[in-house]
């Protein structure tokens, strides 16, 4: 490998990326928003272009791109959009985010244009371009058909002038950062989650499951609880200084706190709440070898629902079971104080920039931002883990891929940083699991073991799972690029020989 490769890792809502691979696998070198922004006019509505073509300037222009009225000059992206959006700019600037696609459309002119700003980033110059990349696509589409991999070797070899492209299917990169070639990766993304199965490292698209639910509905749902918090009402009512509030004026510092929660808090400061009530399951995190036991979720779930024995009739006089029962009020109380002082100390201080000087406290309402992931939007509504239960469930896979896929459950997306939510989303699997794990079965699984990031990944040591897809693109680009047979990547020669369908002969070949 003459050249030290570009690692991308591209996802609905950020891109995570990095110039060069050496032996301890780095962490990403920067992180994007994938989106850019667009000043808005009365016609620079998204649209597509229809077939491909030559623009202007001589650039590739390919089906699906957005067209605008606004010149690209003029498109804001990376820094220069978050200053413009700063600035009361979201009535003048549209965001688009082109790795989503919306009503069957593609933004691919956008997709070229955050990558070269990611390109921009690393000082390399498409012109004089040395540097072989290695592309994670956005798990969304579930799916990852043949002509929109021909779409992005049209992109990177015809406008970025990669020398060489290796696409990788995020499932696949996520599952081999975890130490597992079978299993299922739950992708959170923007709008929609995917859930994706592999077996023996080949992707099974057939056993793909989506439900609409994301990132987003995550962020209402806590604008919501926020705005109907009495406590911090009163406390945002002090710290702005005012005695009523006008018009978007609340919205605005709750909409602050919540882009505060959802960059800084994603460690011990949010403890999602395990499932209730569920029937017994053991769950086991991966890479924790000094716990040789395996945590015991039922004794979580289900202690407040074991029966207790019933009271024996009691023989004392009647002042003594007046005094036992003062005694027993007595604690009581007490135990109620201590919840109420707990829940008055479970409390975390943000600073939101429309007030820097002031400290706004926010309760326990936090925890409960992950609620329309685990329990829907509505009452009865769809989740994530149904969505990963009728994946692993499909009818394609038989019963022994079926239990080697429970045994290595993979969470990624940017709602992976919050790390108390895998653990909480694995607890209400239980109803795909066996009620004991004494009773022997070879046709349903007694355990769920979910996946992290092994401790001997040294710089990577600690971190959440929703670096896994890039920490698995690093370590394929150490070899992708250097074996002679192309059996991992294609490269320009190989572009002028076939055009874009020369990619669809490399992970075929498997």
């Amino acid at each position: 490998m003459a050249y030290q490769p570009i690692v991308a890792h591209v996802d609905t809502d950020v891109i995570r990326f990095s110039h060069g691979v050496i032996d301890l696998w780095m962490r990403p070198q920067r992180t994007i928003k994938a989106c850019y922004g667009v000043p808005r006019t009365s016609s620079s509505s998204r649209t597509g272009n229809g077939d491909a073509g030559v623009d202007s300037n001589g650039d590739v222009t390919m089906a699906g791109a957005s067209s605008s009225d606004v010149p690209r000059s003029e498109w804001l992206v990376g820094d220069a959009l978050d200053e413009a959006l700063g600035a009361d700019g979201e009535e003048r600037i549209e965001v688009r985010w082109p790795f989503v696609e919306v009503a069957g459309k593609q933004d691919w002119e956008g997709r070229e244009f955050v990558l070269l700003h990611m390109y921009a980033l690393l000082n390399v110059q498409p012109s004089n371009n040395t540097a072989p990349l290695l592309l994670i696509p956005p798990a969304a589409p579930p799916s990852f058909p043949l002509p929109d991999q021909a779409l992005y070797c049209q992109m990177v070899f015809e406008n970025l002038n990669a020398p060489q492209l290796c696409l990788l299917p995020s499932p696949l990169a996520a599952l081999w950062a975890l130490n597992a070639v079978t299993g299922a990766a739950l992708h959170i993304g923007r709008n929609t989650s995917e859930v994706s199965i592999v077996v023996d490292s080949v992707v099974r698209y057939e056993c793909v499951k989506s439900v609409n639910l994301g990132q987003a509905d995550c962020e209402a749902h806590l604008d919501a609880l926020l705005m109907a918090d009495d406590i911090l009402n009163t406390e945002l009512l002090s710290a702005a200084g005012v005695d009523n509030w006008t018009d978007g004026q609340k919205e605005k510092l709750v909409k602050e706190i919540r882009q505060f929660i959802f960059a800084e808090c994603t460690g011990d400061d949010i403890e999602v709440p395990v499932a209730k009530g569920g029937a017994k399951a053991v769950v086991i995190i991966a890479a924790q070898p000094e716990e040789e036991d395996a945590f015991d979720v039922a004794k979580k779930l289900t202690a407040d629902a074991i029966p207790q024995a019933a009271a024996a009739a009691s023989h004392k006089s009647k002042k003594a079971q007046a005094a036992a029962a003062a005694t027993a009020a007595s604690k009581a109380s007490a135990a109620a104080d201590a919840a109420a002082a707990a829940a008055a100390a479970d409390v975390i201080m943000v600073t939101i920039p429309s007030l820097p000087e002031k400290e706004i406290p926010v309760g326990p309402v936090r925890h409960r931002l992950c609620e329309p992931l685990l329990m829907g939007k509505t009452r009865g509504g769809d989740t994530v883990w149904e969505a990963l239960g009728r994946a692993v469930e499909s009818s394609s896979l038989n019963i022994n891929e079926r239990l080697q896929i429970w045994d290595a459950i993979a969470v990624t997306g940017d709602m992976a940083r919050f790390k108390s939510f895998p653990t909480s989303l694995v607890t209400y699997l239980s109803p795909f699991l066996l009620t004991s794990t004494e009773l022997p079965s070879d046709q349903q699984p007694g355990r769920v073991r979910l996946l992290s990031i092994p401790d001997y990944v040294a710089n990577f040591k600690g971190a959440t799972s929703d670096l896994a897809p890039f920490l698995g693109a690093s370590m394929i680009a150490k070899v992708a690029f250097s074996e002679s047979q192309g059996k991992h990547s294609i490269s320009k020669v190989d572009y002028n020989l076939h055009g874009p369908a020369a990619i669809y002969g490399i992970w075929q070949q498997e």
